[in-house]
């Protein structure tokens, strides 16, 4: 069942509801509101709603994509950073008792739980909200992006996208590329071109879901394109280990190697390798995220 008829009447819908709240789009804040009802209607096919599912919405607007949700699920959740915009919604949907608007930047926010996220996301927060999303229990996700940072998600080994995010992306989650969106579906219409990409998480993970592998991976990508050697050793020095370097470092697989020209596989192997060679305590400080 279609949610929009027709893009006319999407458009109407818009229009109307800015002029409502006596209200413009902020560029600066990710306000590009889709007026191509096809688009909506594609990005909830897919998400294939049932009704004992509960929904998280990131980024509300004016609701043009929470109507067809609320319409579909047993309970929606839209986090909105506007105010006056997560009025708009409250005030919109203050009949439907399966909706809560919660106000507050996504971010920050403690996410409630979900089955789906179905979000057409602010491009600003896309990088924090992604790697916040990983760390939930969740079914399926339909997300709207900058095609840019959506293409990272598939990045190959060895190139410049290759990145943290794709391969924490690939760790906990299966991800397709579902569609390409042109500016020309928004109002006011971006400079670049958005994607929909499904994202479904992983039921079982290869390394142990915890913080661990995470922080070892921001450290080592934080230069990713330094010697494995370079990297293990400066680590160490800074973090009052030198005198592990023998023990550590030349013992180490992939040794010359450049960290971006490091798989999944590879990196999984790093990691316990070098966690094996230390224990845990030193493992606990020495790759910690905070500085010495």
């Amino acid at each position: 069942m279609e949610c929009w008829k027709t893009s006319s009447e999407l458009r109407k819908y818009v229009f109307d509801s800015l002029k409502e709240m006596e209200s413009k789009p902020y560029y600066h804040k990710g306000q590009n509101f889709l007026i191509s009802a096809s688009i909506i209607n594609f990005q909830v096919d897919h998400a294939n709603i049932k009704p004992s599912d509960t929904i998280l919405e990131i980024g509300g607007g004016v609701g043009n994509l929470t109507r067809c949700l609320v319409n579909r699920a047993k309970f929606v959740y839209v986090i909105e950073s506007d105010i006056k915009f997560a009025g708009f919604l409250s005030d919109k949907f203050s009949t439907s008792s399966n909706v809560e608007v919660i106000q507050g930047d996504a971010v920050k926010v403690e996410f409630p739980t979900f089955t789906k996220c179905v979000s057409n996301l602010p491009y600003q927060i896309s990088s924090p909200i992604t790697f916040k999303l990983l760390e939930k229990k969740f079914d399926f996700a339909i997300l709207m992006f900058q095609r840019e940072f959506a293409q990272r998600f598939f990045a190959k080994v060895g190139t410049k996208d290759y990145s943290r995010l794709t391969v924490m992306i690939n760790l906990k989650s299966e991800c397709q590329y579902l569609k390409t969106v042109k500016p020309s579906s928004f109002y006011p219409a971006p400079k670049i071109d958005s994607a929909i990409v499904s994202m479904k998480r992983k039921e079982k993970i290869t390394v142990n879901m915890n913080s661990d592998f995470d922080n070892f991976i921001t450290l080592i990508f934080s230069h990713k394109k330094k010697i494995l050697r370079s990297i293990i050793t400066n680590l160490l020095k800074r973090k009052g280990y030198g005198e592990l370097r023998n023990k550590i470092v030349n013992n180490l697989p992939y040794l010359e190697r450049r960290i971006f020209t490091l798989s999944l596989v590879e990196l999984i192997d790093l990691y316990k390798f070098i966690r094996t060679k230390i224990g845990e305590d030193l493992w606990s400080d020495i790759f910690s995220l905070n500085m010495k």
